[in-house]
Parts: structure tokens; sequence; C-alpha cells
């Protein structure tokens, strides 16, 4: 059973902020660490963004894929180049990368920018 993508987003965080709980510099270190990489460089953070979404789509990882396409809107992508990356990824994926694009990715996007 898919979740809508804001509770996936909403449990996501609860589970970063329960970890850091139990392992605070562990945590704070990872962060620190994923968040300095997705950093507007000579990328710009959208298109890092953009990319993560291939991957995990790819992957078949619904949490980070919601999590990319709410970085995805929230950076201002437009849906054109949100479902061209989702094309990229089914095609490096093949059809897991592409059920996931048309199912759980097309409809979280909806979901995000219907709120």
């Amino acid at each position: 059973m898919n979740k809508n993508a804001v509770q996936v987003l909403e449990d996501y965080r609860q589970g970063i902020e329960e970890l850091t709980n139990y392992l605070p510099e562990a945590t704070k270190d990872y962060n620190r660490f994923t968040g300095a990489f997705f950093e507007s460089g000579e990328i710009d953070k959208s298109i890092k963004h953009l990319m993560a979404l291939a991957i995990s789509l790819k992957d078949g990882d619904q949490a980070s894929m919601t999590y990319h396409l709410d970085q995805c809107v929230e950076l201002g992508c437009s849906d054109q180049q949100i479902y061209e990356t989702m094309g990229v990824g089914a095609a490096y994926g093949g059809g897991s990368a592409m059920s996931q694009a048309v199912t759980s990715g097309m409809n979280i996007l909806k979901e995000l920018r219907e709120r």
C-alpha cells in the first residue's frame, strides 16, 4: 500500500528526528555530509535533486523519490524537467524504474503540486 506523499515526508522527518535522539552525532555528521553535496556549486541544487530523483526511481525507493520530488517542486523545477528526469531514470533502470515513474512518481508529483 502506497502512503500519500505528505505522509511519506512526515514519516521520513519523524524517523530522522527519532534517530537523532539515539545517534545525535552520527545523524548530524550524515546530514552535514549529504547536505554539502546538495548545495549549489558548478551544478545547481535543483539539478542535483533531479539527479537524485532519477536514482531513487531506478532504485525503487519511495521515500527518497518523495523527498527529492518535494525538493524539486520547492526549488521551482518544471513538470517537464521532472518528467524528463523520470524518463531518464526509467531508461536507465528499465521496467522497474518505468513502473515507479508512471505510478508513484506521477502520483506523488500531482499530490505535491496540489497541496
